[in-house]
């Protein structure tokens, strides 16, 4: 967000809420507002990188091609048979353009049309993925609807796309989730390194990570989500036809990026949690959900090169969690995005 855009907004506020003040004070006002803006986000966002670590360029455009693969998905498991079902939606790979300055970044993307839709006629998706990097702290959003689905594997066999069986139009999902990351090395780890490109990390570092989630997932059918076919092999208690689910979470883990020659880079990543579940489910009936703790895990993964002007690479980003039904069954909740890009900085503004 440029100063100029600041004063712009601030000097509006000030006609509308206060009247029209003198041009003096309006400039005063202003100027003080942007210079305390200012001090507020090199404190929250820059402050205390260690230079021989971390390299700034956070006053440089930084614009990319990105190419984009958005990851759904939620099995159910049987856990008396060891049984799993895993459902999958029509997957499509998006194509648009990325622009990063100071602590504000985003995609842009839209769908190729080139996605298999598995004979799946009456799909529809919205799949919105956010999120805002500073060097120490992370924190994304989630959006996702999406109605058909396709059982892509029973007990680890895959399934034929042709067969009838397997397709599931009445089936529809809605998955949000807010997160929370913490980086505790900050002045030597860059969390916007390896994603955003308006830092670089330009020795090897890495950092324990910590933060806090939230999330609500509903799933609902218009029969059992265990085809008849197959019914027998499975516990009664994975008939779902709908599942409703509040999570509040807690996690900790680790990030680390190995920096060779200067520029080319991999970060990896391994942060487990657990969740509070709460919600209920459909059988023949609606029932509560056991109040119980669960399993979590994400990973922020990327590979690349990030030069002085060009940058490329790889990254991989996906979160899942546990849901407990009863004894018997247990639904695993999955999202997530897979990207490569090329991109350049332009300098300053």
């Amino acid at each position: 967000m440029s100063k100029k855009f600041i004063k712009i907004f601030v000097v509006f506020a000030a006609l509308v809420l206060g009247g029209i003040p003198s041009s003096s004070l309006i400039a005063q006002t202003v100027d003080s507002l942007v210079l305390r803006v200012d001090e507020l986000t090199e404190k929250l966002l820059y402050r205390n990188n260690d230079t021989n670590y971390i390299k700034n360029y956070n006053e440089q455009i930084a614009a990319k091609i990105v190419a984009v693969n958005k990851i759904n998905y939620f099995n159910a498991r049987d856990k008396e048979n060891q049984n799993i079902l895993k459902y999958r939606p029509v997957q499509d790979i998006s194509l648009g353009i990325g622009l990063a300055y100071k602590f504000f970044a985003f995609d842009l993307t839209i769908g190729l049309g080139i996605g298999d839709n598995s004979g799946l006629e009456n799909t529809r998706s919205l799949d919105f993925q956010g999120r805002m990097f500073s060097s120490k702290q992370l924190v994304s959003t989630t959006l996702q609807y999406y109605q058909g689905y396709r059982l892509a594997r029973v007990n680890g066999i895959e399934l034929d796309p042709a067969d009838q069986d397997t397709r599931r139009e009445d089936l529809r999902t809605m998955n949000l989730m807010l997160d929370y990351t913490y980086a505790f090395n900050y002045t030597k780890f860059s969390m916007k390194a390896p994603f955003v490109f308006n830092e670089r990390q330009k020795k090897s570092a890495g950092s324990v990570v910590a933060g806090v989630s939230f999330s609500i997932f509903n799933m609902s059918a218009d029969s059992s989500i265990v085809p008849l076919i197959i019914k027998d092999q499975f516990h009664s208690s994975v008939n779902l036809t709908s599942v409703n689910v509040i999570n509040i979470g807690i996690k900790a883990g680790y990030m680390y990026t190995y920096v060779y020659k200067s520029h080319f880079f991999i970060t990896l990543s391994l942060i487990p949690g657990l969740i509070l579940n709460y919600g209920d489910y459909s059988l023949e009936k609606r029932r509560n959900l056991p109040t119980a703790l669960n399993f979590s895990i994400s990973s922020l993964n990327s590979i690349g090169y990030n030069g002085e002007k060009f940058f490329a690479g790889f990254s991989y980003i996906f979160n899942n969690y546990f849901v407990t039904i009863d004894s018997y069954a247990q639904v695993l909740v999955g999202s997530g995005k897979m990207s490569a890009f090329v991109g350049y900085r332009f300098g300053k503004l």
